[in-house]
C-alpha cells in the first residue's frame, strides 16, 4: 500500500493544560513558517491561526504573570502578622505579675476583641476591621495602655501596611477588571484549536493533490517534512498527557510511519487538579481563597449524585474528618472532565482535602485529590 503522510489527531489539543498548549501551538507556527505557506497557498489560514496564538498569548501572560499577586499576599501576610503580635502581647499581659501591664492588658483585651476574627476574614473585610481597630487603639484613654505594653511602634507600622495594602489591592483591582473584559483561556482555546484543525485539513488536502495529481516530487518532500515535523510535535504532546493520566497512551500504524491518533484505554477515576479559577497564585496553587470560583478537574468518572443530583457529591473533608459538602446549586459548568463551584465563604481557615463520591453507572465512586488545599 502506498504510504500517504497525513497530520495526526489534534484532539491532544483540547486536553493540554494551558502552558502545554500555548507551547504547543507556538512550535506549531515555527514549523508551518510564512515562507512554507506562501508557497504552498495556505497564507490566509496561517494568518487566521497567527492572529488566534496571538490573543491566546495575550491572555496567557495575563493569568500567567498577574504582577502583583505576590506583593498583595506578601502585604496581607505582613499586616496579619503585626494583628496577630498585638492581639498576642495584650493577651499574655494579662498575666504580667507587673500590675500596670495586667492592668493595662486588661483593658485593651475589651477594644480588640470584637476585632480578633480580622485575619480570617476577606481581604476587603480585612482591611476594614484593621482600619477600624487601628483608629479605635489611637483614642487618646488608651495611650497610656498601649505605651505601657510597648505597642506604639507595632501600632504604626500595622497602620502602614495597612494603607499600602489598600494602595496595592487597588492597583489589582484595577488589573482584575482589566482582565475580566479581556479574553479567558477557555474561550480563545478552542478558537485557536479550530483555526489550526483547519489549517491541518488544507495541509493534508495539498499533499494529497500533490501526491495523486501534481506530482511534484520536491513538493512531496517539502510538505511531507512539515508534515512529519507537526505530527513528531502532536506525539510529544500525547506522550506527556499520557504521563499524566489526563489521556490515552499514543500508537502507530504498523508499516506506517504516520503516527495514528491515540485509541481510548481504560482511564483510572482520579481528581487531577483544584484550583482557583481567577485571582489565584501561580507559585501556589492549592492555596484558595474562600468564597471564590474553584475549578476542579477529572477523569475516569461521571459526576453525579445518589438521587442523580449534584447534592452531596463534591466534600471539602477537615482533620476531624468531617465534611462540609458543597451546595448542589454552587456547583456549575459540570463537563466530562471538569467542574467548578464556589468555595464555601465561611468555613474555617486550613487544610482540606476534596473528596467527590458520586454514582457513575449506579455504584457508589469514592475519589479524593492526593494534595490539600489550604483555605484562606
Amino acid at each position: 500500500m502506498e504510504d500517504i503522510k497525513e497530520i495526526i489527531s489534534d484532539y491532544c489539543l483540547k486536553r493540554a493544560r494551558n502552558g502545554e498548549h500555548y507551547q504547543t501551538i507556538e512550535e506549531l507556527i515555527a514549523i508551518i513558517t510564512s515562507e512554507f505557506a506562501e508557497a504552498q497557498g495556505i497564507t490566509p489560514l496561517r494568518t487566521n491561526l497567527v492572529g488566534m496564538f496571538a490573543r491566546e498569548d495575550q491572555c496567557f501572560h495575563n493569568s500567567a504573570a498577574y504582577a502583583n499577586t505576590p506583593e498583595v499576599k506578601a502585604t496581607d501576610d505582613r499586616r496579619d502578622k503585626l494583628f496577630i503580635f498585638i492581639s498576642q502581647t495584650i493577651a499574655t499581659s494579662q498575666y504580667s505579675p507587673l500590675e500596670a501591664a495586667q492592668k493595662a492588658g486588661e483593658r485593651l483585651a475589651y477594644v480588640i476583641k470584637p476585632y480578633e476574627g480580622a485575619p480570617r476574614l476577606s481581604l476587603a473585610r480585612n482591611t476594614g476591621e484593621i482600619s477600624d481597630f487601628v483608629k479605635k487603639m489611637k483614642e487618646e484613654e488608651y495611650a497610656e495602655d498601649i505605651a505601657t505594653l510597648g505597642l506604639n511602634d507595632a501600632l504604626t507600622q500595622l497602620e502602614e501596611v495597612n494603607n499600602k495594602f489598600v494602595e496595592v489591592y487597588r492597583m489589582r483591582t484595577a488589573k482584575e477588571y482589566a482582565r475580566s473584559t479581556a479574553d479567558k483561556m477557555e474561550t480563545i482555546r478552542p478558537q485557536v484549536d479550530d483555526a489550526f484543525h483547519e489549517l491541518a485539513l488544507l495541509l493534508n488536502a495539498v499533499y494529497r493533490v500533490n501526491k495523486y495529481i501534481t506530482k511534484d516530487s520536491e513538493k512531496e518532500q517539502q510538505v511531507g517534512a512539515v508534515i512529519d515535523a507537526i505530527n513528531a510535535t502532536l506525539l510529544r504532546l500525547q506522550k506527556t498527557l499520557s504521563q499524566a493520566g489526563l489521556m490515552g497512551k499514543p500508537s502507530t500504524e504498523s508499516g506506517s510511519d504516520t503516527p495514528k491518533p491515540d485509541e481510548p484505554e481504560p482511564v483510572t477515576p482520579e481528581i487531577t487538579a483544584v484550583y482557583q479559577k481567577e485571582e489565584g497564585d501561580p507559585e501556589n496553587p492549592h492555596r484558595i481563597e474562600r468564597g471564590k470560583q474553584t475549578g476542579v478537574d477529572y477523569q475516569g468518572f461521571t459526576l453525579k449524585g445518589q438521587d442523580g443530583t449534584l447534592e452531596h457529591v463534591i466534600g471539602l473533608v477537615n482533620d476531624q474528618d468531617y465534611i462540609e459538602w458543597i451546595k448542589a446549586a454552587t456547583i456549575s459548568n459540570v463537563t466530562e472532565t471538569s467542574c467548578e463551584f464556589t468555595m464555601v465563604p465561611d468555613l474555617t481557615e486550613g487544610q482540606y482535602k476534596v473528596r467527590i463520591e458520586t454514582y457513575d453507572g449506579g455504584s457508589p465512586l469514592v475519589v479524593e485529590y492526593p494534595e490539600p488545599i489550604t483555605l484562606w
